[in-house]
């Protein structure tokens, strides 16, 4: 509960001070409009059907791609954590493509897919991808030895250690990677939307921007920030619904 109030007040005292930066003409309002303004714009977004449709756009392309990277990132390390072979062989893979910026590869795509949905999943599902595989990837491959040799005593075969052993104790550090990956998708689809035009919230930015509609873009942003966190939070909670019996007991143990 402390922990959220201090970001609260810390947010409060960033808002009092862009506001009397605004307000005293230390930045022009021009280029830093007051927090009333702002306020306004998002208002007018908030009660505008338009709006809600490039909302619904880059939600759904950012949920649809993290899902599918999610997806095919643990399947890739299940297969890696169980052939290590396998995992030598994507280690060099990974390291390199998960340096590329997503957006980057958005002109190729272009040509390749055309300008439609399966560009920006692709984008998306490339860039939400490698974080997610490789914390699955250490995590599957750096199981407990003693649970391992447990369950080989117990008869387990190599897959049976993997379903019951393995993933249950790699779920928290998943997690990890997908809350990675989370933020990631947002980032990816609102540069992808930018880049590409059409319907989005990176659109509606980069129209406001270059109009000079200011208040109208940081109003844009602050929605962007707000998903931003609402995505974090329901990641963090499907992680505490599937992992959070790690945590509870690690603190049982504490206080033993």
């Amino acid at each position: 509960m402390l922990k959220h109030l201090r970001r609260f007040v810390g947010f409060l005292v960033f808002l009092a001070i862009w506001e009397l930066i605004s307000a005293f003409g230390v930045v022009s309002p021009d280029y830093m409009p007051r927090l009333s303004v702002i306020g306004a714009a998002l208002a007018d977004f908030l009660n505008s059907a338009p709006f809600w449709e490039n909302f619904a756009a880059t939600v759904q392309r950012m949920l649809i791609g993290l899902f599918w990277a999610a997806a095919t990132a643990l399947a890739l390390a299940i297969v890696s954590g169980r052939y290590p072979l396998v995992r030598r062989c994507l280690e060099p893979f990974a390291d390199i493509l998960r340096s590329l910026p997503p957006p980057a590869l958005v002109p190729l795509m272009i040509f390749v897919l055309g300008i439609g949905p399966g560009l920006f999943y692709f984008v998306v599902i490339y860039g939400c991808m490698w974080p997610t595989y490789i914390s699955a990837s250490n995590a599957l491959a750096t199981a407990e030895p003693v649970q391992v040799n447990t369950g080989k005593s117990f008869g387990m075969s190599d897959w049976q250690i993997m379903w019951q052993i393995r993933l249950p104790a790699a779920w928290p550090e998943i997690f990890t990677g997908i809350r990675l990956s989370a933020g990631i998708s947002l980032l990816a689809t609102v540069a992808t939307e930018m880049l590409v035009g059409g319907k989005g919230l990176g659109a509606l930015i980069y129209n406001a921007g270059f109009s000079l509609l200011w208040d109208d873009m940081y109003a844009l942003m602050f929605v962007i920030g707000i998903l931003g966190i609402v995505l974090n939070a329901v990641v963090a909670a499907i992680r505490w619904l599937l992992a959070g019996w790690q945590t509870r007991y690690s603190a049982m143990g504490a206080h033993a």
